[in-house]
């Protein structure tokens, strides 16, 4: 069966809709989204007006049959003519005749009267017919604000999925009106599917850093799971790690995920975030079994940290080390993840993963872990732990870049934070009472949450 021809619609020579099936074009004739004085171009075709039925005839013939029929149901009242264009040229004089005052009278009461019942049978009647008219109301910001923020998602899709073209279609044409519903856009695309037919991947993305990819919906990351699943058992013994976005995701740190806000998102938070749920969901339709276990525990650490970060990390610990994933690299990545502390983070090193810490990558990763225990043992004030993790971190990041070398994520605001100068800690601690709320990062959006 081949692929459905396209078109493209242009709309007062100033605006284009599309491209769009012939079905789809259809269903904008009947919502009168668009009209016959617009036109209409196939692949490499010329521009037609709607209304010109000889051209459209000529070109895009299995397209007439849609306009007469929109023509016939009220369109236009000359069934055989789409045009409507005068016969008579040059100028007329036409005698008039001036209507009668009573008849004038009779129509007026009579169109109020038709107005009135059909406000009324908006207000009660059919809310699939009325809205066709002239809209159902879209939520107010508000609302849909607090239902994302109260874990109500699936009255939020709810609201919103009768909206989309609506607000797309306005978003589009006005700047501040899309910058308004755009967080709104994105917590419909990662709740849902990741994507929104007609919105592009590259406006729901936004201004996020390189270590993400760019379309993150849950098809693309169905094909990336099922491209990678043959390599899922060697990466997890030890092997090269492979510059696919898959396994960098998994060595994602959702800590520092937590910790970064971005303008233009409620929920998620970030595109960080949104990509981890979209990767988790289309991790669904892989298969249970060994192979793909060991990424599953993975992608639900993840998952957690990110959902209810104290939770999370409550419960558990690195000490449990079950799973099918327990000797694994991405068992070991969650091991780290998961330490509450110093004490924790140094039994990652012990059996099952100690041959594993023999990578370069893994050994680096351990000082990013040590890196998020000394933001949070800097935030408490913690005098005890605070000299031994600064100790180690010292000879670590002298001389190095302050981006993890696999994923690219970039931890200068952490550094910073916990009080580097030059890239080496200092050797007395500031004792400078921290604020309690969190604080502003020097890179604009990005916070360091210090609850996390």
């Amino acid at each position: 069966m081949g692929r459905a021809k396209l078109y493209l619609i242009r709309r007062d020579l100033e605006t284009f809709t599309g491209p769009v099936t012939a079905a789809e074009l259809a269903r904008l004739i009947e919502r009168m989204a668009v009209g016959f004085r617009d036109e209409v171009t196939g692949h490499c075709g010329p521009w037609i007006f709607l209304d010109d039925r000889d051209k459209l005839k000529k070109f895009y013939s299995e397209l007439l049959p849609i306009v007469q029929a929109a023509s016939v149901s009220g369109w236009s009242s000359d069934a055989n003519e789409f045009r409507n264009e005068p016969t008579i040229k040059g100028p007329v004089i036409l005698a008039v005749k001036k209507p009668d005052r009573r008849l004038i009278l009779a129509a007026a009461f009579f169109g109020l009267a038709i107005f009135a019942a059909m406000i009324a049978w908006v207000f009660v009647g059919s809310g699939e017919l009325s809205s066709r008219i002239i809209g159902s109301q879209i939520p107010p910001a508000s609302e849909l604000t607090a239902l994302l923020q109260t874990g109500g998602e699936k009255e939020f899709i709810s609201l919103m999925e009768p909206q989309l073209p609506r607000i797309i279609d306005r978003g589009n044409r006005n700047h501040d009106v899309m910058a308004a519903w755009l967080p709104f856009l994105r917590a419909y695309a990662f709740y849902g599917a990741g994507e929104i037919d007609g919105f592009s991947s590259k406006k729901l993305r936004g201004e996020s850093g390189v270590a993400a990819p760019a379309d993150c919906s849950v098809k693309a990351w169905s094909k990336r799971w099922n491209d990678a699943y043959p390599s899922f058992n060697a990466v997890a013994k030890g092997g090269p790690l492979p510059s696919d976005h898959w396994a960098r995701l998994l060595a994602w740190d959702s800590h520092w995920i937590n910790r970064r806000s971005q303008s233009g998102w409620i929920r998620p938070r970030n595109f960080y975030q949104g990509c981890v749920m979209a990767a988790s969901r289309a991790f669904d339709s892989i298969p249970a079994g060994a192979t793909a276990d060991v990424v599953r525990e993975r992608l639900a650490l993840l998952t957690a940290v990110l959902q209810n970060p104290g939770k999370a990390q409550g419960e558990g610990g690195p000490g449990k080390k079950t799973g099918s994933g327990k000797a694994s690299v991405f068992g070991l990545w969650t091991c780290m993840d998961s330490a509450r502390n110093r004490i924790e983070l140094d039994q990652c090193l012990e059996a099952p993963w100690q041959n594993l810490m023999q990578s370069d990558y893994n050994r680096e990763k351990f000082y990013w872990s040590m890196l998020r225990l000394a933001v949070k043992a800097r935030s408490e004030g913690d005098q005890a732990s605070w000299p031994l993790l600064r100790n180690d971190l010292q000879a670590f990041i002298s001389g190095r870049d302050q981006s993890d070398s696999y994923t690219r994520i970039d931890y200068a605001d952490e550094l910073h934070f916990v009080g580097t100068i030059n890239g080496v800690l200092p050797a007395v601690m500031d004792t400078t009472p921290l604020p309690s709320g969190p604080v502003k990062s020097l890179t604009g959006d990005i916070q360091i949450d210090l609850a996390h």
